[in-house]
């Protein structure tokens, strides 16, 4: 199969191609940026989507390619809509939506990379993909419009489309100013990570191979519809700050302050996954916590 991942260069993107590649396809990575290193038979095509006329060329670049799959976003937590919102919703609701009706023939498979943002504040736990969709973020409302736009232009185009709502993904090569790289850090000077308030918050943390495999299956499965991508085993950010400090010196745990957390309390339901395209979580979480220490151990 040959695969077209755009957005290839980032996080989920460097753990896909090298799952695609590893399992026998043909991977071309289109990004804005080069990977930072390539993988064996990764292809590479260096583009700016939001440019005029580049979606279209790169899909006439490309030729025939059997899957899509578009990981490219903007992730931004803000609630409001303001100046940035117009090239969030082109890079992840145009940008995609051009380059499904500009491929020829059309790719059989497409996959896009949506987020559990679409659900908004649950209403009740644990949330399947049945749970009403109130995204309030401008992040959330773009994945969620991208989901509807796909759908129609796949049956349009005799593509058939998945959109994975992935929950908080975390593994090598996370962002460093996400919960889990912070504390990480923290426990590699020696110190206690600092939790807000009593670290009750509850979470649902995915490891980034575990959504590889998710992304990969769904491709060659032909999967169609939308999906949670999730653990579906909850813990509490106390649990996380402990189980990093767990890693570091004998003795060390988790400092707690008065400040007040925002967090609103998420877990997933992944059963229509499973049952579609036969995945399941594999990981554990102290497993995948471990392995991104020693990851970032290692450069």
């Amino acid at each position: 199969m040959r695969v077209a991942v755009v957005g290839g260069s980032g996080f989920v993107g460097r753990h896909l191609v090298r799952q695609l590649l590893e399992g026998g396809h043909a991977a071309v990575n289109v990004d804005l940026h080069p990977p930072p290193a390539l993988l064996p038979g990764e292809a590479t095509v260096v583009v700016d989507l939001l440019g005029p006329g580049e979606v279209e060329a790169t899909a006439r670049a490309l030729g025939h390619v059997d899957g899509l799959v578009w990981l490219a976003a903007r992730i931004r937590q803000r609630t409001g809509v303001d100046e940035t919102a117009v090239d969030d919703l082109r890079l992840m609701v145009d940008a995609p939506l051009r380059m499904l009706r500009s491929l020829y023939p059309a790719p059989t498979s497409v996959v896009n990379m949506s987020s559990v943002q679409v659900y908004g504040r649950p209403t009740a736990l644990p949330v399947g993909e049945d749970h009403p969709t109130e995204p309030f973020t401008a992040y959330g409302v773009a994945k969620l419009n991208a989901e509807d736009v796909l759908r129609i232009a796949g049956e349009q185009r005799g593509s058939r489309v998945a959109s994975l709502r992935a929950a908080f993904i975390y593994g090598p090569g996370q962002h460093p100013d996400n919960v889990l790289p912070r504390f990480l850090r923290a426990v590699r000077r020696g110190e206690a990570p600092v939790v807000h308030g009593p670290g009750s918050d509850v979470r649902d943390d995915v490891y980034v191979a575990d959504v590889a495999r998710a992304v990969d299956l769904a491709l060659m499965r032909r999967a169609h519809g939308v999906f949670n991508i999730a653990s579906g085993r909850p813990h509490t950010l106390a649990e996380v700050a402990r189980t990093v400090c767990a890693l570091g010196p004998p003795g060390l745990v988790p400092r707690h302050d008065d400040a007040t957390s925002a967090w609103v309390d998420r877990w997933f339901l992944a059963d229509r996954a499973r049952a579609a395209f036969g995945f399941e979580a594999q990981t554990a979480f102290a497993d995948g916590v471990r392995a991104t220490w020693e990851a970032d151990d290692g450069r």
